[in-house]
C-alpha cells in the first residue's frame, strides 16, 4: 500500500472513481460497475440513440459543478491548455469542494463503497483529494484507456473535432490523471480488455485492490455479460496505425496498455519522461499559451462579473416574482371586496326600495287615521248635540 492512501480501519466507505478521456470506455466501464451492484447515485444523466445508448452514469450534480468551475476559470472539457496554477486553492473552487461534500454525504453517506464517473475529473484530481480527506473516503482509481486514434475518430464523428485537437486532449487527460493518482490505489485496463472480458476482468480487479469488508465486491447479477457488447466499440483502429501519431502519445499508450495487460502499476519514471517530452515540446507555444492565458484571465473576469450580474438578476427576478404575487394577491383581495361592496350596493337598494315602500305604506295609514279621526270628531260633535237635544225634552 503506497504512502498516499488511506489505511485507517476508520474510513467511512470506499469510491471508485472511474478515470479516462472522453470517448474511452469510461461509460462502459461505469455501467458494469452499476450492473454488479455498486452504487452510482440517484440522478445519473441519461443516455441517446445516437450516443452511449445504455447511458453516461454520469452524476448530473457532479457534472454540473465540473462544468460550472471549467467556466468560471474561462476553460471547458474540451480545451487543452491548463488551468490556472493555483486554481484548486481560489475562493470559487472551494466553493465547490463544499458542494460536493453536500452532494456525496446525501447522495452516498449509507453506501460503503459506491463509484463515480466523469472524464473530466482526470483534470480536477487537485479539487477532489482534499474532498476525499475531508470525508475520510478511500479511492481505487479504475483507469481505462482506447487507442487514442480511436477517441479521435470518435470526438470527430460527435463533435467535428480536429484530429490535432483530440490527440492533444487525450494526451493532456491522461497525463494529468496519471499525475494526480499517482502513489494512490489505482488499476489501467483498456477499452478492448473491458469488452473481451467484461464482469470477469472487473470482479478480478475490484478483488485485488479492495482489501477491507466494505470493499468486497458483489457478484456479478444474472444478465451482466449482456451488457458490453463489441457493438460499444464504433470506432477500430489497429495500434500499428500509432506510427502516424506524435511520439509523445503512442509512448504514452504503449504504457498505458502494458501496465493495464500486466495489471500492475506504471514506472513512474517512464510516464515522467513523456510528461517531460510533451512539456518540452509545449513550451514552443508559450507565446501563444500566454496569449491564451491573457484572453483566459479576460474570459475569467469576465465571467465573474458576469456571474455577479447573474445573481443579481436571479435577486431581481426573484423580487419581481414576489411583488407579482403580492400583486394578484392584492387584486384577489381587492376582487373579493369589490364583489362585497356590490353585494352590500344591492342590499342597500333592496332596503331602500323597501323603505319607500314602507313609507309609501306609513303616508296611506295616516290619511285613514286621519280622515277617522274627522269622522270621529263629527261623530262626536253629532252625540254631543243628541245629548243636549234629549236632556232639553226631559
Amino acid at each position: 500500500m503506497n504512502s498516499k492512501q488511506n489505511t485507517s480501519a476508520t474510513t467511512r466507505n470506499t469510491a471508485v472513481i472511474v478515470l479516462g478521456m472522453h470517448r474511452s470506455g469510461t461509460s462502459a466501464l461505469a455501467g458494469l460497475l452499476h450492473e454488479l451492484g455498486i452504487a452510482m447515485g440517484p440522478s445519473l444523466m441519461s443516455g441517446r440513440a445516437d450516443e452511449n445508448e445504455k447511458g453516461f452514469w454520469e452524476h448530473e450534480k457532479i457534472v454540473s459543478i465540473h462544468d460550472r468551475l471549467l467556466a468560471h476559470f474561462g476553460s471547458g472539457w474540451s480545451d487543452p491548455v491548463p488551468l490556472p496554477q493555483d486554481w484548486f486553492t481560489r475562493d470559487f473552487s472551494r466553493q465547490c469542494q463544499d458542494e460536493i461534500c453536500r452532494v456525496l454525504e446525501e447522495d452516498f453517506g449509507s453506501h460503503p463503497l459506491w463509484a463515480l464517473k466523469d472524464p473530466r475529473m482526470c483534470r480536477l484530481m487537485p479539487l477532489w483529494m482534499p474532498v476525499f480527506d475531508r470525508l475520510d473516503i478511500n479511492p481505487l482509481f479504475l483507469c481505462i484507456v482506447r487507442n487514442p486514434l480511436e477517441v479521435a475518430a470518435s470526438l470527430q464523428r460527435r463533435d467535428s473535432m480536429a484530429n490535432d485537437h483530440a490527440l492533444l486532449l487525450w494526451l493532456q487527460y491522461n497525463l494529468e490523471a496519471l499525475e494526480s493518482t499517482a502513489g494512490y490505489r489505482r488499476r489501467f485496463l483498456t477499452f478492448a480488455q473491458l469488452l473481451e472480458q467484461g464482469a470477469p476482468l472487473l470482479e478480478d480487479i475490484l478483488r485485488g485492490c479492495l482489501q477491507q469488508p466494505s470493499g468486497q465486491p458483489p457478484v456479478a447479477a444474472a444478465g451482466v455479460s449482456m451488457f458490453l457488447s463489441s457493438e460499444l466499440r464504433h470506432h477500430v483502429v489497429n495500434d500499428r496505425s500509432l506510427e502516424a501519431v506524435p511520439e509523445t502519445v503512442s509512448g504514452l499508450y504503449r504504457l498505458l496498455a502494458n501496465a493495464a495487460a500486466s495489471g500492475a502499476e506504471m514506472d513512474e519514471g517512464e510516464w515522467q519522461a513523456v510528461r517531460g517530452s510533451y512539456q518540452e515540446s509545449t513550451q514552443l507555444l508559450n507565446p501563444w499559451l500566454g496569449l491564451s492565458g491573457a484572453l483566459r484571465q479576460d474570459l475569467t473576469s469576465r465571467n465573474i462579473a458576469f456571474d455577479a450580474l447573474q445573481q443579481e438578476n436571479e435577486q431581481l427576478t426573484r423580487g419581481l416574482r414576489h411583488a407579482e404575487v403580492l400583486v394578484q394577491e392584492r387584486e384577489a383581495h381587492i376582487q373579493v371586496l369589490d364583489k362585497a361592496l356590490q353585494e352590500a350596493q344591492l342590499l342597500v337598494r333592496e332596503r331602500n326600495a323597501r323603505v319607500e315602500e314602507l313609507d309609501t305604506a306609513l303616508q296611506t295609514a295616516t290619511r285613514y287615521v286621519r280622515q277617522h279621526e274627522t269622522r270621529i270628531m263629527t261623530l262626536t260633535a253629532e252625540l254631543e248635540q243628541l245629548k243636549q237635544g234629549r236632556a232639553r225634552v226631559r
